[in-house]
């Protein structure tokens, strides 16, 4: 009898598990498919709308110095080098850890000269800095891009090699110039005289030919 006045809220609490479940499931399925919207939003957002996702946008494309320009506007110094070390290829050994020290050295005097806890150096200076050193960095850009096509064509670093050497000296000479204005800047710091501040803003002025001399050296590997 016990089993028999059992069986229908046997089937009464079996039927509103299986209703609970279903309306449940629902719940979950509606759930996953707003996150998955909001996760796909959010990734539209950040390859449209960021400067970090329109240079791998490029990246993508293969538009190298689009890329290496928007990670510098940016400000993500570590992503800029380590796209420079890992997805930017170059042709032969000696140009890219030139490269890299070079941009490593503008960055550090970039982020030296902007330092806000070091009120020592004088503003007019600090702004000459920001300035020069962003010019020099947009300035290394469409060289790498040309650079690149040469790795992607395969042309053997030799047969240009009078014209790599050229690139090869300007990338050493700017990234000891960079080093030299940090140093300088060192020197500020700890108390600068007139002179010191003088030679300061030579070598700041020193970077503008350099700057120059970058885009001369790219108009000459068009031949």
């Amino acid at each position: 009898m016990a089993d028999k006045s059992s069986s229908p809220l046997s089937w009464l609490l079996g039927l509103a598990l299986l209703i609970a479940a279903v309306y449940f499931w629902r719940i979950s399925l509606a759930f996953v498919g707003v996150l998955a919207l909001a996760g796909l939003a959010a990734w539209a957002g950040y390859r449209l709308l960021s400067k970090s996702g329109q240079a791998q946008t490029a990246m993508d494309e293969n538009n190298y110095a689009a890329a290496l320009q928007l990670l510098q506007e940016s400000g993500d110094h570590d992503q800029l080098i380590s796209t420079l070390r890992f997805k930017v290829p170059f042709p032969g050994e000696d140009l890219k850890p030139r490269m890299l020290d070079a941009v490593r050295e503008l960055l550090a005097l970039q982020q030296a000269a902007a330092d806000p806890a070091n009120p020592h150096i004088p503003s007019e200076l600090r702004a000459e800095l920001a300035r020069r050193t962003d010019e020099s960095l947009s300035s290394l850009w469409p060289l790498c891009h040309k650079l690149t096509l040469l790795a992607r064509s395969k042309v053997k670093p030799e047969v240009l090699r009078e014209r790599i050497a050229g690139v090869t000296t300007q990338l050493e000479d700017l990234a000891r110039n960079a080093e030299a204005t940090r140093n300088q800047l060192a020197h500020i710091t700890l108390g600068a005289s007139v002179l010191e501040i003088n030679v300061a803003t030579e070598q700041v002025g020193a970077m503008k030919w350099q700057v120059t001399e970058m885009q001369r050296i790219d108009a000459l590997l068009d031949g």
